[in-house]
């Protein structure tokens, strides 16, 4: 298709699938111009919200990245008039502002796709703006299929029985669209945990590793697979509430103030209430404000001091994943420790801060794989969790 370009927009024409950044300082627009130039779809720009309204009214559009911080309409305010108005198009929020009330009204209001902060990466932009044309046409299959699907339905009343095996292949296809929707849904909350740990360099890839612990704890305690899920992405999410805690109590490298420490001891609750609005999250609500509860019922544990079997299941085991996982990275204040000493700290404190089953659990995976369990620098293979953990409901 010929190449055209637009003096009020400034769009460039190649393909069908639409692309509007927009955001207030037109040499970021130039940049992210320049950087998604030959990737197969029309990119347009805009400077104000009021411009990116007019755009998808006349134009195509798939996709909007918008900036947070603008003059007048903020991208948030912005990205929730979009979704009202036009709902299959994604929106993405490029921000250098990682305040809580930005995630929440990001999630709230404008329920977008993916959050990117600034500086962002060229790979990792262009990346994602892949990933969000590729869910926008899974979603537009998925809307045929099941449309095909109903229409299927009708005629077998009247079709012989060597439809059937043409049905169940019908269903497959459903099925596998809905798991590259979960995937999608997965990496989204993915990078949002990733926004969070990032607030500290000693904490990067955190959330991700409680998460995998987490989830290979729960699989060797013999759960279902949608408990594994679940799990995992509340291990992904059960920092999330650090978002208001200060940068400076987060990264102190020595020992908190009494006053610092229980605005630390905040995040549990912070963390529920982003999430309690987000109904794809809800159920994940419960083990992401407990995890910091003890088992014995301690004052040490803390939103609600909650005892044993009180406490949600989910949280206990998020619990041993994250004593392990925090002994095990270096911090401000210490070296990481030894997988003996984890062990040691584990057994220690095996039914007054930990539960004794998850802990016992924990110990025979360690003594059959030792530092192996640890896993430092591989994400959880969802691959493997969508086709393969599975098989138990």
């Amino acid at each position: 298709m010929d190449a055209r370009t637009s003096s009020t927009t400034g769009a460039t024409r190649t393909t069908g699938d639409g692309v509007l950044f927009v955001d207030d300082e037109p040499r970021i627009l130039k940049a992210l111009t320049r950087i998604c130039r030959g990737e197969g779809y029309a990119i347009r720009t805009a400077e104000t919200a009021e411009k990116a309204l007019r755009i998808l009214e006349s134009e195509p559009v798939t996709v909007v990245v918008s900036d947070q911080q603008m003059p007048g309409t903020q991208g948030t305010a912005l990205l929730a008039r979009v979704r009202e108005q036009f709902p299959d198009t994604l929106r993405i929020l490029l921000t250098g502002n990682t305040e809580m009330q930005v995630a929440v009204a990001a999630i709230n209001h404008g329920e977008v796709y993916r959050l990117l902060t600034k500086p962002w990466n060229d790979d990792e932009l262009r990346a994602t703006l892949r990933q969000a044309l590729e869910t926008h046409h899974m979603r537009r299959e998925i809307e045929r299929l099941d449309v095909l699907t109903r229409e299927q339905n009708v005629e077998l009343q009247q079709l012989n029985r060597g439809l059937e095996e043409r049905v169940r292949e019908r269903t497959q296809q459903v099925k596998q669209k809905h798991a590259d929707l979960r995937r999608a849904y997965i990496e989204t909350v993915r990078a949002l945990a990733e926004a969070v740990d990032a607030k500290d360099s000693y904490t990067r890839g955190h959330s991700e590793r409680v998460a995998v612990y987490a989830a290979r704890l729960a699989e060797r305690l013999g759960e279902s697979r949608t408990f594994v899920e679940r799990l995992y992405l509340a291990g992904l999410l059960h920092d999330i509430g650090k978002i208001g805690v200060p940068d400076a109590i987060l990264g102190k490298p020595g020992k908190l103030t009494r006053e610092e420490y229980a605005r630390m001891q905040d995040h549990p609750e912070i963390g529920a209430r982003i999430l309690e609005p987000v109904s794809f999250l809800a159920d994940v609500v419960p083990g992401v404000r407990h995890h910091h509860e003890w088992y014995d019922g301690s004052a040490r544990g803390y939103p609600d001091r909650l005892r044993g079997s009180h406490i949600p299941y989910p949280s206990r085991i998020l619990l041993v994943a994250d004593t392990v996982e925090a002994m095990t990275s270096d911090r401000p204040y210490r070296r990481a420790r030894s997988m003996d000493a984890v062990c040691d700290e584990i057994e220690r404190f095996k039914g007054s801060q930990l539960d004794p089953r998850v802990a016992d659990c924990f110990l025979e995976m360690a003594d059959h794989e030792g530092e192996g369990f640890l896993q430092r620098t591989s994400k959880f293979d969802l691959e493997c969790f969508l086709g393969e953990i599975g098989d138990r409901t």
